[in-house]
């Protein structure tokens, strides 16, 4: 007889102002099996992008704490669909300067504040940087790289786009995040 395995879903998020990206993975982890939602304000990636990936365009705001609602909706709309999810989120970097920062916190705290019901857990980028390449402090030239050597799948010319960049870049830190999470339930 067969022990049943309880299927876990694995939420992995990179919450950035412009094009937020998650990764949801039921069960085994692989690319195909995994489903990717991200917001764009580029017409050409609206839509699904692959039979895996979805592209929906970002909600018009007046004002900052209107567009961070926005955000935080758009998460908790694909959230709320899923049972008992484990969730990680990338946590800050701290290469951003100037108004962003404040902008970046205040995202991220309503985003959280919002998550309060579910287990939700913050993965240090260098911890993902480091579980991805083995080194903690990869560029996303080199995320790129392992991505496509894990997966097969050339992302760039998949969204037809000459040079590395989101939404791109934020799919691939989605992924990692929600790897690294399954990874470290499984241990």
């Amino acid at each position: 007889m067969r022990k049943q395995v309880n299927q876990i879903t694995t939420v992995g998020i990179d919450f950035s102002l412009n094009s937020p990206a998650i990764c949801v993975s039921n069960g085994s982890f692989k690319f195909e099996d995994c489903k990717f939602f991200y917001l764009t304000s580029k017409k050409k990636h609206i839509g699904n992008i692959m039979k895996n990936i979805l592209g929906v365009e970002h909600t018009e705001y007046t004002n900052p704490i209107e567009r961070f609602t926005n955000l935080s909706t758009w998460a908790l709309t694909i959230i709320k669909k899923l049972t008992n999810p484990k969730i990680f989120i990338e946590g800050y970097s701290f290469g951003s300067k100037g108004q962003a920062v404040f902008q970046i916190a205040e995202n991220g705290g309503i985003l959280k504040y919002r998550l309060k019901e579910y287990d939700y857990k913050i993965l240090v980028p260098s911890v993902i940087k480091k579980f991805a390449t083995g080194k903690g402090n990869a560029d996303k030239q080199k995320m790129y790289e392992q991505f496509t050597t894990d997966t097969g799948t050339n992302m760039m010319k998949t969204f037809d786009i000459p040079t590395l960049n989101n939404p791109v870049t934020d799919i691939i830190d989605a992924y990692y995040i929600a790897k690294a999470g399954y990874e470290s339930i499984n241990k």
